[in-house]
């Protein structure tokens, strides 16, 4: 895994083999801010548009955790958290979203204080 110390608080990953994912799965708490790059389905509002079908985006956004799961299966990070802001504006900011990291993925962790054991990892 590649890592960059941004400032005090935020240090930036890039995601090299799936030890990585077990590594940010340790590093990566509850109430954590992460900042990465990833999709979101925006769904149409026309008269004649269909209801299940919607434009997918690229968007990037920044999540407050609330939930972190590892599928070591398929080699994926899951994390779940409420989005705090967003360069679209069509997308509103205190919604649900879930971010899937994988290998070659790159996200930045911004922590109030970042211990010892985190850093060394």
């Amino acid at each position: 895994m590649i890592t960059k110390i941004i400032d005090d608080t935020t240090v930036s990953f890039l995601v090299e083999e799936p030890d990585d994912l077990l590594v940010l799965r340790r590093i990566i708490q509850k109430q954590d801010k992460i900042i990465s790059d990833t999709t979101r389905v925006i769904k149409q509002d026309k008269d004649y548009a269909r209801p299940d079908r919607g434009e997918r985006i690229k968007i990037r956004i920044s999540l407050e955790v609330e939930k972190i799961a590892l599928d070591a299966v398929f080699d994926k990070l899951r994390i779940h958290g409420t989005i705090l802001e967003t360069t679209n504006e069509v997308v509103s900011n205190g919604v649900h979203h879930s971010i899937l990291v994988r290998i070659g993925d790159s996200l930045n962790v911004v922590k109030r204080k970042w211990s010892p054991v985190e850093l060394k990892l």
